[in-house]
């Protein structure tokens, strides 16, 4: 097994609960991820798994909001944790878009990451539609961008979107990159203080800007317990973002009804017995 340990974390539930949702309304091909990480998970019910995917599941199956209970995302992971496991995004999306895609492109610098997507896209009789890339993936992609089809969806999940490749480049480039090639696109990215924050809004309003792209979506859950530079507790991420481009009106009106919600649900959310409530920001729209 990959040595991730993000998984099942809050940030995990609104990246994935948005991802889910919008890859039902999308019609793409060609599916690309750029930081796959494994397609299953054994849980571990660390605290922080509590925070994120306990807290969510529990609250929806005892509350009254339909839309949640409804959602994918909810329906794929009560099933999957009945028996102690916690489906990734390689594991979602294979399991929402199926045969209707064409191929599906995991990047991973992790091999055991990509064995277990490959053995659990055989389980689902995916596997010649599965490309696995063991290579870095912000050159990857970039080089391989020219070659695939205008309705390709790419979800971008590195964390560090600012940060620079060999050529240069970031994924926040790579996200520009496919966008004016016509290309679906959901970007996540996390910050721990109000300083990153700042700094990563201004550093996206700026390239986005520079680079002629007015029209898109960003929505930002946050910690109420969030300071301006210092971390209080950690329970994984204090703050993440979606960022989306090219997408259609209803799925962009689902990110911000969704990161809605889980706002909601989380209002008298504890971490260790401290605050863990969240607030949405909408940094830039």
């Amino acid at each position: 097994m990959a040595t991730y340990t993000h998984f099942g974390k809050q940030p995990d539930v609104l990246k994935h609960l948005v991802l889910c949702e919008v890859l039902r309304r999308e019609s793409s091909s060609i599916y690309v991820e750029t930081n796959s990480a494994c397609a299953i998970y054994p849980m571990k019910q660390t605290p922080e798994q509590q925070y994120g995917i306990y807290h969510f599941l529990e609250k929806v199956a005892e509350g009254d909001n339909q839309d949640l209970k409804d959602s994918t995302y909810f329906q794929l992971e009560y099933t999957e944790m009945q028996g102690g496991c916690y489906l990734g995004s390689p594991a979602l999306a294979m399991k929402i878009a199926g045969r209707k895609a064409q191929r599906f492109i995991f990047f991973d610098l992790e091999k055991s990451a990509l064995d277990n997507v490959a053995l659990f896209a055989e389980r689902a009789d995916l596997l010649p539609s599965v490309h696995l890339y063991h290579t870095d993936s912000l050159e990857g992609v970039i080089a391989l961008l020219p070659s695939l089809r205008k309705d390709t969806f790419v979800h971008i999940d590195p964390y560090e979107i600012d940060k620079k490749g060999t050529s240069g480049l970031t994924y926040l480039d790579l996200l520009i990159e496919a966008t004016r090639l016509g290309m679906k696109c959901l970007l996540w990215y996390g910050f721990m203080t109000l300083n990153d924050k700042s700094y990563l809004n201004s550093y996206i309003m700026t390239r986005l800007k520079d680079a002629g792209i007015k029209e898109y979506t960003c929505v930002e859950l946050i910690m109420k317990s969030i300071r301006q530079d210092t971390v209080l507790y950690n329970p994984g991420i204090i703050g993440s973002g979606i960022l989306a481009t090219n997408l259609s009106q209803q799925s962009k009106k689902i990110i911000l009804d969704y990161s809605d919600m889980l706002v909601r649900l989380y209002q008298n959310a504890t971490y260790k017995d401290k605050d863990g409530s969240l607030y949405r920001d909408k940094p830039f729209n």
